[in-house]
């Protein structure tokens, strides 16, 4: 399951990884949090390998 660390995330611009996600399992209402489809994700973890916060964690 990929999860969104909210403390690691600085949730103060849009989600870089969200273009990355092929399955576009990732969502993010304006510059919130970003949250994961777990039913569109495919745990490719291409988004885990991007997140240069590494707020994107595969638990």
């Amino acid at each position: 399951m990929i999860k969104v660390d909210a403390k690691r995330c600085p949730q103060n611009h849009r989600c870089p990884a969200i273009k990355q996600c092929q399955f576009e399992a990732i969502t993010q209402k304006g510059n919130g949090l970003p949250e994961i489809n777990q039913e569109k994700c495919q745990l490719c973890l291409t988004c885990v390998d991007f997140c240069p916060m590494q707020a994107i964690k595969n638990v």
